[in-house]
């Protein structure tokens, strides 16, 4: 009640809305990086589809799990 009173209310509900569009920007860029990797990744990196993941060597391992990692967090 004292903080109404004196007037501070505006002040923290100004400050709690920066940070929540801070944090809501921070989410957007992130999904936005990760297709842009995600694209990329799709130039570059081989496709591993037609392969048994049982019969994959390490490296293309490697590459399948951060595709997959990639992927995901696009999503």
């Amino acid at each position: 009640m004292m903080v109404l009173s004196v007037g501070f209310s505006n002040g923290i509900i100004t400050i709690l809305c920066v940070i929540l569009i801070i944090l809501l920007m921070k989410m957007i860029r992130k999904k936005y990086i990760f297709k842009l990797l995600a694209i990329i990744n799709k130039v570059i990196l081989p496709s591993l589809i037609a392969k048994d993941l049982s019969k994959l060597k390490g490296y293309e391992k490697i590459i399948l799990v951060y595709r997959y990692w990639v992927t995901r967090n696009s999503l």
